[in-house]
């Protein structure tokens, strides 16, 4: 039986995976925004997402994160061949519509129909100074099956 156009939706198959590890908070003893996973500081991530194909790739990230709200929605979008675009903290907050009170902390999940070039860049240093530490991470692919 012959479908009509437009009718079948097509199922978009996700080939690789990423896990980026993701902190946008702050530990500042003696206020609300105390925690015992991290010493005192302010802690940014951004992560870069870099299509290197010669096609479109349909991409798909979520938040994994280890307290509540608890997130697990994911975001479609689709990135051009030599495409970039990166996530960071305005961009999540943008993007679930939460605004992160005590901050963030978890992974940020990539699935993607292309192979991509995946850098999370880690910054933390004192609350209202200058960075104090930098990190530069590129994020091992995962093939789904």
């Amino acid at each position: 039986m012959a479908r009509k156009a437009g009718t079948a939706k097509a199922r978009v198959r996700y080939r690789y995976q990423y896990a980026a590890k993701f902190l946008c908070t702050a530990n500042i003893p003696g206020t609300s925004q105390t925690t015992s996973s991290l010493l005192p500081g302010v802690y940014v991530t951004v992560v870069n997402i870099h299509n290197s194909a010669s096609r479109t790739a349909r991409i798909r990230k979520k938040l994994a994160i280890t307290a509540p709200p608890e997130i697990s929605k994911f975001i479609t979008d689709q990135l051009a061949p030599d495409e970039a675009v990166k996530v960071d903290c305005e961009q999540v907050t943008h993007d679930y519509g939460i605004l992160f009170i005590h901050g963030v902390e978890g992974f940020l999940v990539i699935e993607s129909t292309e192979s991509l070039d995946v850098i999370a860049v880690y910054t933390a240093g004192h609350r209202g100074g200058e960075v104090e530490s930098l990190a530069v991470e590129r994020v091992h692919e995962r093939i789904l099956r």
